[in-house]
């Protein structure tokens, strides 16, 4: 029986808490140093046949990272309500609905992390609310278009793979229509959104 004995706080950061747990496994003890981060959130926004994904500077990485809309689950809120949260903050859009795709620890081998995959459909654009010192671009593209580009990165993001996957997943089981021709887009164009780089609010909307 594995048995927790003790856990210390090694550092607090303003996101995440580095803590050490040792454990009792028979007559054996184990050290693992776990980052606590808790629950967030990925959300693919579809817009006719096109998902919404955003680039954004990753200070982690000390670059730009293609990705779909994601964000923290704060205290007190519900996944969902995080995800519906991120959508306006980022892209600008309030979605009128939210289905779960998959719940998925993104790296159990050192964080508690949970993150919630949400498909995002009928959706209404109410203005972006991007936090003080987020610096985002906002694009539109087909799901195919959206793989390639994710794959064409140095480094793709793991979360942006897997959402739009499961988008391919979720459309091939019958439920969206077919994942390389979506129904009723046959002739469909590619939309540019021409949303710009931004650190404040911006209220820009979709072309008309």
């Amino acid at each position: 029986m594995l048995e927790l004995l003790r856990e210390a706080v090694l550092c607090e950061g303003k996101r995440v808490t580095l803590v050490q747990r040792t454990y009792r496994y028979g007559e054996r003890e184990l050290v693992r140093d776990v980052v606590l981060f808790g629950q967030s959130v990925a959300v693919v926004p579809l817009v006719g046949s096109e998902v919404l994904l955003i680039r954004q500077f990753r200070a982690p990485v000390g670059g730009w990272v293609l990705e779909v809309p994601a964000g923290r689950v704060d205290p007190g809120e519900s996944p969902e309500e995080a995800a519906r949260r991120e959508l306006v903050e980022e892209v600008g859009y309030r979605p009128g609905r939210l289905e779960r795709l998959a719940s998925v620890y993104t790296s159990p081998g050192y964080s508690d992390e949970v993150l919630h995959v949400y498909l995002a459909e009928d959706l209404e654009y109410v203005g972006g609310r991007p936090e003080p010192g987020e610096l985002i671009e906002v694009l539109g593209l087909g799901l195919d278009e959206a793989l390639r580009a994710v794959l064409a990165e140095p480094v793709a993001d793991a979360k942006t793979l897997l959402s739009l996957l499961l988008l391919r997943w979720r459309m091939a089981s019958g439920g969206l229509g077919d994942p390389l021709v979506p129904q009723g887009h046959q002739d469909h164009q590619r939309v540019d959104y021409g949303y710009p780089v931004y650190l404040q609010q911006s209220d820009r909307g979709p072309p008309d």
